[in-house]
């Protein structure tokens, strides 16, 4: 899917961060769900990390439409051969503008950031989430049981 014209990817700043907050609230749920408080355990665990800086997508006006990046869950959803936990992806797209390639442009930048210095990320999706369609033809692969009874455990190669 070709993304909507217009829209431009830049590293998120500190005005962002209310924005990021409210894309880790609706990385939470599913469409049809009411949305958790900003301070609630779900949505601080999904907040990026010291030295992440989540990729921001804005459309012609400047307006933020998405973000994406990466975190640590604890316990790990996914751990390498080593037993080292591997990230996982945050993304969320503002209701409004999901289905017009903003996700898989997203994905492909966050792709190409990691690339040379992660060799393998994970994610979780609820059973229903229409997101499990994107990430299957960016590349993830379903490895069994993700975090609660409807979760599902993908994994993306970047090798």
């Amino acid at each position: 899917m070709t993304p909507e014209p217009g829209i431009r990817l830049r590293a998120a700043n500190p005005a962002d961060d209310g924005f990021v907050i409210e894309m880790a609230r609706h990385a939470c749920v599913i469409e049809d769900w009411p949305l958790p408080a900003p301070d609630d355990d779900e949505v601080l665990e999904l907040l990026p990390p010291p030295g992440v800086v989540p990729i921001i997508a804005e459309d012609q006006g400047g307006v933020p439409v998405g973000a994406v990046w990466t975190y640590h869950s604890d316990p790990p959803l996914r751990t390498d051969a080593d037993g080292a936990p591997l990230p996982e992806l945050c993304i969320g797209v503002a209701p409004g503008r999901r289905g017009a390639g903003v996700g898989g442009l997203l994905l492909d930048a966050l792709f190409a950031r990691l690339a040379g210095t992660v060799a393998t990320m994970c994610t979780n999706v609820h059973v229903r989430n229409p997101a499990q369609r994107l990430y299957e033809r960016k590349g993830f692969r379903v490895v069994g049981q993700g975090n609660g009874p409807l979760g599902v455990a993908m994994l993306k190669d970047l090798r």
